[in-house]
Formats: C-alpha cells, sequence, structure tokens
C-alpha cells in the first residue's frame, strides 16, 4: 500500500539522522518500511530489538532529550522471576531434597517446587483483593508455556494439557474473562494473571539473563544486554534445618541470583539490583536497542494524535472494514515543527507511564508520564467509533 511522502527531516531529536546510512530509516530501503514505537522505556526497547531480530527497521520516538528519560528508568524494587532453588522438604529423603544444585528448567526439575505459576496467580489474588477462588482447579494447573487462547478459561471448552479430551468450563465471562469480587467489588482477570505467570520467567531469560542463569539475552542482542542483577552464594540444605517446610539447596555455581520475598509475594522470586533496578535494566536494554543498526532513536518528540488510513493519508480511500493505524503526528519540540511520520509495519503504544497524573508522585518534578499511550488510544478509540462500527480484530492492528 502507498502512504505517499512526508517530511521528517526536522525529526533528528536525539537519535540518528534520517539520512545515516545505518539509520532504521534507510535499511528497510523506504523511509516508512518500519515499525513506529512510540516509548522507550523497557516496554518499547523490548518490542524494537524483537522486531529487529526479524529484519523489520525500528524508529522509537520519545518525548525526553534522552532515551532513557523514562518512567522504567524510576522503577526500585525488583522484576518477578521464579525461585528454581526453594523446594519442599520430604520426610523420608525423598526426590525434593536429593538435588545436588539448583533446580533445572526443564519437565523433572519443577518437580516439588514450591514457587510454582499457579502459587504466583494466587498471590496476585490475594494482593488485589479479589476474596473468590481461582477458576482454574489445582489438577488443570499450568507449568512455564505460552499462554495462548486455548489455556483461556473463557472457552466453553478447553484441551486438558496432559489428556486430548474437552472439558467443559464455564460461562465465558467477558471477553478478558474479568470477574468482580462480591465482597471487595475488585475486579480481575485470572487469564492475565496466569499469562505473566506462566511466560514471565521465561521472557526474562530472553531478555535480561546470561548463560549462568540459563540467558539467552547475550545471543539476541550481546553481552551488554545482561543484567548485571545482585548475587548471592546460598548455604547448603539439610534434613536438619530450623524449617520443617522448605529448605535451600546449594547450587552449582559460585553464586546465584540473589531472589528476595517483596510484599504480598509468598516466595522469594524478586531479582534486583540494589534499589535502583529499572535505572540499570533502562540503561542495558536501551544500549542493546541503539546498538541495533535497525533501531534509531528520536527524541524531544511528542505524539499528539495517532493516524489511520480515512484520514486521507494511505492514498486508499480505506473502508469501514479496513481501518489501520498507519503513523503518528509528531511534534518536535526542538524545531517546535509537527510533521506526519508513518510506518507501514505498525504503531504500538509503549509510553505507558502516567505517575504525573496523580497529585503526589515519587516521580521527579517534570517528569513526561502522562499516561500519553492511554490517552491516544481512547482519542483513537473515540474517533473510530464515531465515524462507522469497527470489529475487535481491526482494533488490535494498533
Amino acid at each position: 500500500r502507498c502512504f505517499g511522502s512526508t517530511n521528517t527531516s526536522s525529526l533528528f531529536g536525539g537519535g540518528r539522522r534520517s539520512n545515516s546510512s545505518t539509520s532504521a530509516t534507510t535499511a528497510g530501503g523506504a523511509p516508512h518500511e518500519r515499525l513506529l514505537i512510540l516509548g522507550s522505556g523497557v516496554a518499547g526497547c523490548a518490542t524494537a530489538l524483537t522486531a529487529a531480530r526479524h529484519g523489520i527497521p525500528v524508529t522509537i520516538l520519545h518525548a525526553g532529550s534522552s532515551r532513557n528519560d523514562c518512567n522504567s528508568y524510576w522503577a526500585q524494587g525488583g522484576v518477578i522471576y521464579r525461585n528454581y532453588r526453594l523446594r519442599e522438604k520430604t520426610d523420608n529423603g525423598g526426590n525434593s531434597n536429593s538435588s545436588n544444585g539448583t533446580a533445572s528448567l526443564g519437565e523433572e526439575g519443577v518437580k516439588g517446587l514450591v514457587d510454582t505459576p499457579r502459587s504466583l496467580v494466587n498471590d496476585i489474588r490475594i494482593a488485589s483483593g479479589y476474596t473468590g477462588p481461582l477458576q482454574r482447579e489445582e489438577s488443570e494447573s499450568l507449568e512455564e508455556c505460552v499462554y495462548s487462547s486455548q489455556y483461556h478459561l473463557d472457552n466453553n471448552h478447553r484441551n486438558n494439557n496432559n489428556n486430548p479430551t474437552t472439558t467443559t468450563r464455564r460461562p465465558p465471562q467477558g471477553s478478558n474473562n474479568s470477574q468482580t469480587c462480591p465482597t471487595s467489588n475488585v475486579r480481575w482477570s485470572e487469564d492475565a494473571s496466569w499469562k505473566l505467570a506462566c511466560e514471565g520467567p521465561t521472557r526474562i531469560r530472553q531478555l535480561l539473563l546470561g548463560p549462568k542463569d540459563s540467558g539467552t539475552a547475550h545471543e539476541h542482542y550481546g553481552p551488554h544486554a545482561i543484567v548485571p542483577f545482585d548475587r548471592q552464594v546460598l548455604p547448603t540444605g539439610s534434613e536438619d534445618d530450623d524449617d520443617d517446610i522448605r529448605v535451600y539447596k546449594d547450587g552449582s555455581e559460585d553464586d546465584v541470583l540473589s531472589l528476595c520475598l517483596e510484599a504480598s509475594h509468598s516466595a522469594a522470586r524478586i531479582i534486583h539490583y540494589a534499589d535502583c533496578t529499572g535505572k540499570v535494566i533502562t540503561e542495558r536494554i536501551t544500549d542493546a536497542a541503539s546498538k541495533h543498526p535497525l533501531i534509531e532513536f528520536r527524541g524531544d518528540c511528542v505524539v499528539t494524535d495517532l493516524i489511520f488510513d480515512e484520514d486521507g493519508a494511505s492514498g486508499s480511500g480505506g473502508s469501514s472494514n479496513d481501518k489501520m493505524v498507519i503513523g503518528a503526528k509528531v511534534l518536535d519540540k526542538q524545531q517546535n515543527e509537527q510533521s506526519n511520520m508513518y510506518a507501514t509495519h505498525g504503531v504500538v503504544l509503549a509510553s505507558g507511564g502516567l505517575g504525573g497524573i496523580y497529585q503526589h508522585s515519587t516521580n521527579p518534578l517534570g517528569f513526561n508520564a502522562l499516561g500519553s499511550s492511554v490517552g491516544l488510544a481512547l482519542r483513537l478509540e473515540d474517533r473510530l467509533s464515531s465515524s462507522s462500527p469497527l470489529n475487535n480484530n481491526n482494533m488490535n492492528k494498533y
């Protein structure tokens, strides 16, 4: 589809210039042949690195002059991972305590683990204030996997994980299976919690961890992408430990990831870097993205609106069932000029920080965390719904 031409020469900002030989706008062979990402935090850079791995040129827009000027940078405590060392203690020296090292990530390695996807889902349920039981039965609990639609609880029929026969489920309770607690009136989605619990540890290994922790970040993004999380040497557990429920086992390496207990978690599963985890993750992931030849950053760029094809930009006169977001209206703060930027591979909204909309916030004064992605999405939804009907599949394209 031809999107027409637009002048983006003024949108240099803090990133590479569009006429650079390594620029994303030229790497794809055409200025619009790219994925446009709004936001330079962990979500934006992770998306950019994934797209670049598949050969897609990427342009990342950020409102600040520095690419590290994002909400991710100010995160403190740590990141939810999984404790593969914390195991149930058996009375008769069973398999749970016979391992000489940290649990492997294979099927055998998860037997007897205290920290499971189900335990994390239940912790999220309790922390949310939802007092009802989990919908997924204990016997149907999942291990780490891609939490695809076949596992969704709002399906009337779902394939059992180990059994090809179908199991009849409760009637669907909405497109996102959200439930409202009759006691606290808290609304939560169990499916979203299962997705986090089942996919989270794998994503951490892919994006942030190196070979010492079974990670692959170095393979995809280089050694500079590995985050130096805090580490510790663990004592060897024994049958005489005071804790009669669970025991730590010594790792085969000199040291292991330091896992701490936070807030409502029932197991120590938080990896961290002192008390500035967001800072070090942001620095590593933005550095990895900036070194990729298919990724460019453009700073001091504020997106004021999204462009979909019925604005006339595509020149195709899109029908009511073909409303795809094809770009963004961008204000260059340095030049005080607004231009249209188009992207044939779509637009990703990844500037979700919104601490600045509250009267009291721990974010620094003047920080640009105003929930712009949420605002852009809501504005676009209103524009689309006011012009003609649009089904959910088309809305997902942006």
